[in-house]
């Protein structure tokens, strides 16, 4: 089995057979890839749709828990495969027809512990047939982990590369469950550990942006969870930093590409602050605390929040970065609620 496709459902019955249909148009044989999907939980048809599809392709395997959360589900589908390549992928997104057989090889040709390609975000409700496919360039340059960060950053998402599951087994790198913030945590920490890894210029991905999401919802309670789970994330990345080499050629880079990451953390958990009403003064200042401690706090202007955000890095951060005007801010946005 050359590679296994891991997907959490929960919840996605308006999205899963668009998912399925996506995965089972591809230039791959049955025998050579497997979906491994587990339901945690769900409240709607999703998982009947997935038992419908499984009674016709021997190649889904299908599995059901009580709710427990994505990191939970990743964990059990993961436990269960069998593919030499393993790739996560949500429920609400989608592939490219005909893209797998492309990556794999380019994986294999490479020996790459670790393949990251392109994605396309769309709203939902485009019209699928309207996205074409771009042309593809499979070519990669191999570096290990650490040069990669260095070279070219890294994203958060778990669905934007394959990893070898040897890696995985060799590092005993699961998703942290109970956190809602686990892909970068999952994704920095394979990176750092990969001797052998790249980016291929191949269009795979769909990401539809999806209205009530984990990451859209206005819930305050989601919106209190995405706040602590940040910043579980902005420590685990103290840890990331302190135990990096510091000989290694690209450590300063990669230093600064992980500090911008804990800082565009500090700087989302403010604006969620503000956007949702959520912590009060002392609640909000019991946090700014900790991150201090961590060295998430203040944010260092001279590196910033990353992704180009220019406007925001002079005028919102600077804002952000001073305790008595943050706290004044807060104080007239709870009046103006």
């Amino acid at each position: 089995m050359k590679l296994s496709i891991v997907i959490p459902l929960y919840n996605k019955e308006k999205y899963i057979e668009r998912c399925l249909k996506s995965l089972l148009e591809q230039d791959l044989g049955e025998d050579q890839y497997e979906l491994v999907i587990v339901d945690d939980g769900s409240k709607d048809d999703g998982g009947r749709i997935v038992e419908r599809y499984a009674a016709k392709h021997p190649n889904i395997q299908f599995f059901t828990q009580k709710n427990a959360g994505p990191s939970a589900a990743r964990n059990k589908g993961l436990a269960a495969s069998k593919g030499n390549y393993i790739y996560f992928l949500d429920a609400d997104d989608f592939l490219a027809t005909n893209v797998l057989g492309e990556v794999l090889a380019t994986a294999e040709k490479n020996n790459l512990e670790i393949l990251e390609f392109n994605t396309k975000e769309i709203r939902e409700g485009t019209d699928v047939a309207s996205i074409t496919k771009e042309p593809g360039d499979p070519s990669v340059t191999v570096l290990d982990g650490v040069s990669y960060i260095g070279e070219h950053g890294f994203r958060n998402e778990a669905w934007r590369y394959i990893v070898h599951r040897d890696l995985l087994k060799q590092t005993g790198i699961a998703f942290i469950e109970g956190t809602l913030y686990e892909d970068v945590i999952f994704t920095a920490s394979l990176f750092l550990e990969a001797k052998r890894m790249g980016k291929a210029n191949l269009d795979v991905h769909r990401y539809v942006t999806v209205e009530n999401s984990i990451v859209t919802s206005r819930d305050a309670a989601h919106n209190l969870r995405f706040i602590n789970g940040m910043v579980y994330a902005i420590e685990k990345i103290k840890g990331m930093i302190q135990n990096l080499d510091p000989s290694h050629g690209s450590y300063k880079q990669v230093v600064e590409k992980l500090k911008s990451r804990q800082y565009a953390f500090v700087f989302a958990l403010l604006i969620r602050t503000f956007k949702h009403n959520l912590l009060d003064r002392k609640e909000l200042n019991a946090i700014l605390d900790k991150l201090n401690m961590l060295e998430a706090y203040p944010i260092d202007t001279r590196i910033g929040i990353g992704h180009g955000s220019t406007v925001h890095n002079k005028i919102f951060v600077p804002i952000f970065n001073t305790k008595p005007i943050l706290f004044t801010s807060l104080f007239f946005r709870r009046l103006a609620s």
